[in-house]
């Protein structure tokens, strides 16, 4: 799963969004003087990342974009991001720019006594209002464009997120329906590990 989807399938409390949100690009790690809550969301990431790695659902949508391909994995979590800003109002009970909007002021303001790492990922990422960008499907592709940058000339030889684009366009309605009957069973798997009183911001999590 990418960002988005890391920061809403969090406990309503930004210590345990942050540790979801930024376990993997600190490797998981919990830091020097980092919170149970931090703690608790790098294990809610784990989670979700084994359970959304070995879903046949997910292992379906894979197979729908293209056969083979070493992006297509990336490419699916950021889809994935658009579909669930699209739904938003099927299972929150908090406006999606609300959200955000709260989101990126508690995380602008609490990690001062993050790894530098963390810190970077949040600045980028959040202040930026890439979150807010996955609604759109322009925001989808400027995504793909923003890994293809970052790859080395060795990776690009090998794939890249931006061919995708016509492939994501010819299976949407597919990948979408099977989006919504994916992540209902996600947030399931999520709740089960939480402080039932921190996910009031979820709606009941029936398929629409």
């Amino acid at each position: 799963m990418n960002w988005l989807a890391h920061v809403f399938l969090s406990e309503n409390h930004i210590e345990h969004q942050l540790g979801n949100m930024l376990a993997d690009p600190l490797k998981c790690r919990k830091w020097n003087g980092a919170s149970q809550r931090v703690d608790a969301g790098i294990k809610a990431h784990i989670l979700i990342d084994n359970f959304t790695d070995s879903h046949p659902i997910v292992s379906k949508s894979k197979a729908l974009i293209t056969p083979r391909g070493h992006l297509k994995g990336v490419v699916l979590d950021i889809l994935y991001d658009h579909f669930l800003s699209i739904h938003w109002d099927k299972y929150c009970n908090i406006d999606r720019l609300h959200f955000l909007d709260n989101f990126r002021f508690l995380a602008l303001e609490s990690i001062e006594n993050y790894p530098k790492t963390g810190q970077y990922v949040i600045h980028r990422v959040v202040a930026n209002r890439q979150l807010e960008s996955y609604a759109s499907i322009d925001g989808v592709i400027d995504a793909f464009k923003r890994i293809d940058r970052r790859l080395s000339s060795k990776s690009l030889a090998k794939d890249n997120c931006q061919r995708y684009i016509p492939l994501v366009e010819e299976r949407k309605d597919e990948l979408e329906e099977l989006f919504l009957e994916f992540f209902p069973q996600l947030m399931q798997t999520v709740k089960d590990t939480c402080h039932c009183q921190d996910v009031t911001h979820w709606k009941s999590f029936s398929r629409y």
